[in-house]
């Protein structure tokens, strides 16, 4: 056994003693925002440490399964190491990846975890109802009713644009006709 394997027997007697459900992404992309914004603020960092260590919002995919206990490689432990790698690495940048401090921070992080209630699905969406026939036609009857009322809107800003622009079409009309006053004195005035 190495001194690496002996510093991680803490995390993995964690993960013995729970069920580790599945996970779905949005509970990912929850988890591990929540673990950022918890562990990985500069106030809690090495002396190195000038950034707090931020989640770019997307989960791997490696983070996501649809097992029970799907060991390291997946799901919850794997979210785990992972951002504890992240913090770790934003904690102590001069720090190998599996120095001593950084099993610390994973139990720690793992013990969060637990502790939260993340794994009994707190961090699920919750699931909608569905809805009803009688729902479902009352929705249609409204969206209708709400189309109906957008055309005859719209019905009625044409018809006043059709309006205006007729008007201006007269008027325009008026300007370029002869008018007789000016027809007479023009004639008058020829030889």
């Amino acid at each position: 056994m190495t001194t690496t394997e002996s510093r991680y027997d803490a995390v993995a007697q964690l993960w013995s003693a729970v069920t580790v459900p599945p996970i779905t992404r949005i509970e990912a992309e929850r988890a591990a925002r929540r673990i950022y914004q918890h562990f990985g603020s500069v106030r809690l960092g090495g002396p190195d440490m000038t950034r707090a260590a931020r989640f770019n919002g997307r989960a791997r995919r490696c983070w996501i399964t649809p097992r029970t206990n799907a060991g390291l490689s997946k799901g919850w432990q794997r979210i785990v190491h992972d951002v504890s790698h992240r913090i770790f690495a934003r904690r102590h940048p001069n720090f190998r990846p599996h120095a001593g401090g950084h099993a610390r921070l994973e139990h720690e992080i793992a013990s969060y975890v637990v502790a939260k209630g993340w794994l009994t699905g707190t961090l699920r969406s919750n699931a909608k109802r569905k809805p009803t026939r009688a729902e479902r036609r009352a929705q249609a009857i409204a969206r209708t009713e709400s189309a109906i009322a957008r055309w005859t809107s719209k019905l009625r800003r044409a018809q006043t644009a059709l309006r205006k622009l007729r008007r201006r079409h007269r008027a325009q009309l008026r300007r370029l006709a002869p008018t007789p006053s000016t027809d007479a004195a023009a004639t008058s005035h020829a030889p």
